[in-house]
């Protein structure tokens, strides 16, 4: 008589989370070539032209929010962006606004920063 192995949950659940790239949130901002392109994921007084010489002052930026990376940890950017960038440091509760915003699977919290 053949016996039957016993499998694990446990370990097909971390073997999952493993695959799937599971990682901590990355405070980052989009990058849209128009303010109708950032308007399309966000709301207009949270897109701000680029400033910062890293890319074309037509450019836009969206507010900072917690987003996700690549396994490679290149950021991955909103549908409408053409890229994201990284923002230096973490929100703090004090300045910045949380901001809704929807996506895949259950919404996630944003945050812009206040001036």
């Amino acid at each position: 008589m053949r016996q039957r192995r016993r499998r694990s949950a446990a370990i097909t659940l971390v073997l999952v989370g493993t695959i799937t790239g599971c990682s901590e949130p990355v405070p980052q901002r989009d990058v849209y070539q128009s303010l109708a392109q950032c308007r399309q994921d966000w709301d207009q007084q949270q897109c701000e032209p680029v400033r910062d010489n890293r890319y074309a002052p037509s450019y836009f930026y969206g507010p900072s929010y917690f987003g996700s990376a690549h396994p490679d940890g290149s950021l991955k950017p909103s549908r409408n962006a053409m890229d994201a960038v990284r923002t230096p440091g973490r929100p703090t509760a004090g300045s910045s606004t949380p901001t809704s915003r929807g996506g895949f699977g259950s919404p996630s919290r944003s945050f812009s920063v206040g001036s």
